[in-house]
């Protein structure tokens, strides 16, 4: 394995990383800035109500999406064994 097959091997790792966990970021941040628009406006200095929907936010998700994210790295794990079983010498 070359330089390059190993930075395309760790391309494509981050961007099944990316791929996983950008729904659940960008919705934790959207519930984190209308959270702090609605503070904002009422005036509520809970700093708690924000942490405790985005935690209960992320973990439903989590839940809810476990299932693909599952599928998703099992598919790379296989495609990343496959490629170090090619890299054996044969017997």
């Amino acid at each position: 394995m070359g330089i390059d097959e190993a930075i395309g091997v760790t391309h494509e790792a981050l961007m099944v990383i990316m791929h996983l966990t950008m729904p659940i970021l960008l919705v934790t941040t959207a519930i984190g800035m209308v959270l702090t628009i609605f503070q904002s406006v009422t005036h509520i200095n809970e700093t708690t109500l924000q942490q405790d929907l985005k935690i209960f936010v992320t973990l439903l998700m989590l839940f809810i999406g476990a299932p693909l994210l599952y599928d998703a790295l099992r598919d790379y794990t296989l495609v990343v064994f496959d490629r170090i079983n090619a890299m054996a010498p044969p017997p």
